[in-house]
């Protein structure tokens, strides 16, 4: 007889700092599946698979973090079956074929910089270096990045991210590789930080390495 397996089944019903960010991840590294025999469930796949450990923490769970080969190459992967907390999701605005059909969520602005932080750390990149090489003096500058295959996903981001003092950032659509960017430079990029990591959070909810870089330039800029 197996292991009964355990989850947080109203995890999703309440929002909470835990819930929001999680949602964000989900939205950008997970997937929720309806079978034809009627299983639900929703997985989330990470190159971190201590950030997966933490996630199964918080949803109190005793799921299985298991590997995977994907198309961007070894992957771990905690998938949990539960059709209540499938519905639950769908009901936040997740769908089978999230993908291109991804919309941004109602998120209550309390808790929007953690469901940005959750999908930024799973769909976001940051960028430190040089810029202006071949000039005498370079500078060292940050790129911040989010990408979607929902343009329209990103476009409500951007208002969002507006409304808590954005001001600048670029919205480009790669036709090749069939999805667009949300890109802010250095001063947006900071703003950016401040609103992700703005409660002083703990380690389980956030990738250390992403923060790590924001740290290290704003420690470089202030030298």
């Amino acid at each position: 007889m197996g292991l009964k397996k355990d989850v947080d089944k109203n995890f999703f019903k309440k929002w909470s700092v835990g819930m929001a960010y999680i949602l964000g991840f989900l939205y950008a590294d997970g997937n929720i599946v309806v079978t034809e025999r009627g299983s639900y469930y929703f997985s989330f796949y990470s190159l971190d698979e201590e950030l997966l450990k933490q996630i199964r923490v918080c949803l109190k769970s005793n799921h299985k973090i298991s590997q995977r080969n994907a198309r961007s190459g070894h992957v771990y992967r905690l998938q949990i079956g539960s059709k209540e907390m499938v519905l639950d999701l769908v009901s936040l605005g997740l769908d089978t074929q999230k993908a291109k059909r991804m919309k941004f969520p109602s998120v209550p602005k309390k808790y929007l910089g953690d469901f940005i932080r959750g999908y930024f750390d799973g769909d976001g990149n940051v960028w430190v270096g040089n810029v202006h090489v071949n000039r005498k003096k370079s500078s060292l500058s940050i790129l911040s990045v989010f990408t979607s295959a929902s343009k329209s996903f990103l476009v409500y981001l951007y208002e969002n991210l507006k409304s808590l003092g954005i001001e600048g950032g670029s919205l480009y659509t790669h036709k090749v590789k069939n999805c667009s960017r949300l890109s802010f430079s250095k001063n947006d990029s900071l703003k950016l930080y401040k609103i992700m990591y703005n409660r002083g959070v703990s380690d389980s909810m956030y990738l250390p390495r992403k923060k790590r870089a924001f740290d290290e330039f704003i420690r470089n800029m202030r030298s």
